[in-house]
């Protein structure tokens, strides 16, 4: 027992200082098992940015300290941007879990690094994401979606209202 905690350890610890860095600015979709380095806090420092490959996880690496998403998401497709226009960067995510596919965002809120939102179980099914830059300016979220058919997708956009998102009204195909 003692083994395998020291190995799982080791493992999360060497994700959390992987050497080989790539820059990443808004809109930046975030390859899995490339570490990437963007500041998150607005500190004037490069936090470090991982999708794990093996465990589909997020992880966060701010110094010492090192935030993993929950093992219930696994993390579908990621990338960066300020949906939420408080003017840090989040980690966009297509997440999927037991209960369907959500959008999640991961972020420096209230002090910390965590999940800022996650959403409820999407319908139509989720199967991609983008973040683009809306027409005023703010970061928006492009999701394609199955059709019923699982024939032919289509493209809604996801817009920050301060609580969560919105879809707007014109989907794009």
């Amino acid at each position: 027992m003692i083994v395998i905690v020291t190995s799982l350890v080791a493992m999360f610890l060497g994700a959390c200082s992987d050497p080989a860095v790539v820059t990443a600015t808004r809109g930046v979709r975030l390859e899995p098992g490339v570490t990437y380095s963007a500041d998150l806090d607005d500190d004037g420092t490069s936090e470090h940015i991982l999708v794990d490959e093996q465990h589909r996880s997020l992880l966060l690496t701010d110094g010492d300290t090192c935030y993993r998403s929950r093992d219930k998401w696994q993390v579908v497709e990621a990338h960066l941007g300020d949906t939420d226009h408080d003017g840090l960067l989040e980690v966009v995510t297509l997440l999927t879990s037991e209960r369907g596919n959500h959008i999640g965002l991961f972020a420096y809120f209230g002090g910390e690094y965590r999940e800022r939102l996650v959403t409820s179980s999407l319908h139509p099914l989720p199967v991609s994401l983008e973040v683009r830059v809306g027409e005023d300016g703010g970061d928006v979220i492009l999701v394609t979606e199955e059709s019923a058919d699982e024939q032919t997708k289509g493209t809604v956009i996801y817009r920050w209202n301060g609580f969560g998102f919105r879809v707007l009204d014109t989907p794009i195909e």
